[in-house]
């Protein structure tokens, strides 16, 4: 029969015969379905294939992301400190109207013309805390020491709870000034200390050392401002620079608070 197809198996020591006969149409439909299998069985490897390369170039993508985002946090941290510089660098030049001037004398004149001007940062946020410790009257800044008593220095070492002080380098015979009016209760010398002023502020006292000279008598009132002494190298000192102190009731604290 042409719709039949007949197979027939032999075993192996065997001398029986067996016979299959099998439709055609079973035959082309069973070659239809492994065919059709085949080709389904391709697509699932290769989309399987395709998904796990996803999965793979997501989590890159993913770690790549994080790091990115890491290094855009750096950079606005970098970017924000670098507006602060900015804007506290354009900020000196407007107060002391330095940014073309190149002339030390001009730059004098305007630097002394300037510090009794100076109101720190600082001094700002710390105002709340000065009125408790010291019970402060915010409106008269004369007794509160804010200011530089170098306008020509730098500072060479900071305070610390062995340096008590802060040391500004500058050149022999710089004028010092007082840092807020008071009562010049000792101008002398204080031997490691070398030629020494303290001044009263009313519960504040600030402590200038190793001065080269000594321009003010110890009872009398100096105004914030005034030229008091010079910068110099007496006493335990290796090089020309001002020693500065504040002490508030015995206890000394960190003058730069006070700048």
């Amino acid at each position: 029969m042409k719709n039949m197809y007949t197979i027939q198996v032999i075993p192996e020591g065997s001398t029986s015969v067996q016979t299959y006969r099998i439709r055609r149409v079973w035959l082309k439909l069973f070659t239809w379905l492994v065919c059709i299998t085949a080709v389904l069985l391709a697509v699932f490897i290769w989309k399987f294939s395709e998904i796990n390369t996803q999965l793979a170039n997501s989590w890159k993508l993913q770690a790549d992301n994080k790091w990115l985002m890491e290094r855009h946090s750096e950079y606005e941290t970098a970017f924000s400190d670098l507006d602060s510089i900015y804007a506290i660098e354009t900020q000196i030049h407007n107060i002391l109207e330095t940014y073309l001037e190149n002339d030390s004398n001009r730059i004098h004149s305007i630097l002394d013309k300037n510090r009794l001007m100076h109101i720190s940062s600082k001094k700002v946020q710390l105002d709340m805390d000065f009125e408790t410790e010291i019970s402060l009257n915010k409106q008269n800044l004369e007794i509160f020491p804010n200011m530089l008593p170098v306008m020509a220095g730098v500072i060479s070492q900071h305070y610390s709870e062995e340096h008590k002080a802060v040391d500004f380098a500058a050149a022999m015979n710089e004028p010092v000034f007082a840092t807020a009016t008071g009562k010049v209760v000792f101008a002398g010398d204080k031997g490691d200390l070398g030629l020494v002023i303290d001044i009263d502020h009313g519960g504040i006292i600030t402590r200038y050392a190793h001065l080269a000279r000594i321009s003010i008598k110890m009872g009398s009132n100096a105004r914030k401002g005034e030229v008091i002494g010079f910068v110099g190298n007496t006493g335990n000192s290796s090089a020309a620079h001002l020693h500065y102190e504040i002490i508030i009731n015995g206890n000394n604290v960190n003058p730069e608070n006070y700048f």
